[in-house]
């Protein structure tokens, strides 16, 4: 018997996530990411097998600008009309960005090169209710300049098992990050002080921007020292406080292939 013809494509996709429990289809918890896309697509699919993978499971109240799908359909749809129609069924809070005809044997997993993440908090007092969703208010003074210095020692490969949670366990806890700095945002213009963890790595384990994001606050506290941070970079064992950011102010922002 012919196997049926299958039609391959890649779409990057945005959402807020301040009302879903991460990325992952979850059958006790229809409100994920993942649910609402195959909920759209089993009618585009009109009932038939069709397939959707994810590049980056973001958890429960995280937002992304550019999480990258992997969709196998059964029959061919241009990407546009995909996109159209798609956008016409999801939530105002998930849409896809862009969408394109893609190899069959695409891995939006194994293929990825580098992953970037920002994590967006404001040092004011007061917090803006436009922005209170997606930009964690830390009312706080933060020394920023001890907060990159510490930037720059987590850049390169180490060891991560203090700033995740291994459960369940990876093969590897080392993960090489390419970039990490502390930037003030040029570009909302509705807050003049927010900054953000920028970080782009080829591989991150679960929670471990918010662990580390964590950890760079708790140095700009001078709870943690810079001298605590590296030893449990170089040791995977937990130097100093631990203490794991709130979902809301981490973004997906971009996978590069």
């Amino acid at each position: 018997m012919e196997e049926s013809q299958k039609f391959t494509y890649k779409l990057k996709i945005s959402y807020r996530g301040t009302q879903y429990r991460g990325w992952q289809f979850q059958t006790p918890y229809p409100e994920t990411i993942q649910n609402h896309v195959e909920k759209v697509l089993t009618k585009i699919a009109r009932d038939q097998e069709f397939q959707v993978i994810g590049a980056s499971r973001t958890d429960a109240g995280v937002h992304a600008s550019g999480q990258v799908l992997k969709v196998t359909l059964p029959r061919e749809v241009s990407p546009e009309n995909l996109a159209r129609g798609m956008n016409s069924k999801l939530p105002n809070d998930i849409r896809v960005v862009s969408c394109e005809f893609a190899d069959e044997f695409l891995n939006v997993n194994r293929d990825s090169l580098s992953k970037e993440y920002h994590y967006y908090f404001t040092i004011n007092e007061s917090e803006n209710a436009l922005l209170s969703e997606t930009v964690y208010s830390f009312n706080e003074n933060l020394n920023l300049e001890l907060m990159q210095i510490a930037c720059d020692k987590i850049v390169g490969n180490h060891n991560f098992l203090s700033f995740c949670s291994p459960t369940p366990a990876p093969a590897s806890l080392n993960r090489n990050i390419l970039k990490c700095s502390i930037e003030k945002t040029k570009f909302l213009a509705l807050e003049k002080e927010i900054y953000y963890l920028k970080i782009q790595g080829t591989g991150f384990l679960k929670y471990m921007v918010r662990y580390l994001m964590g950890a760079l606050w708790d140095i700009g506290l001078n709870k943690l020292s810079i001298e605590e941070l590296v030893l449990s970079l170089n040791s995977g064992k937990i130097h100093g406080v631990r203490t794991k950011a709130p979902p809301k102010g981490l973004h997906l922002i971009h996978i590069e292939y």
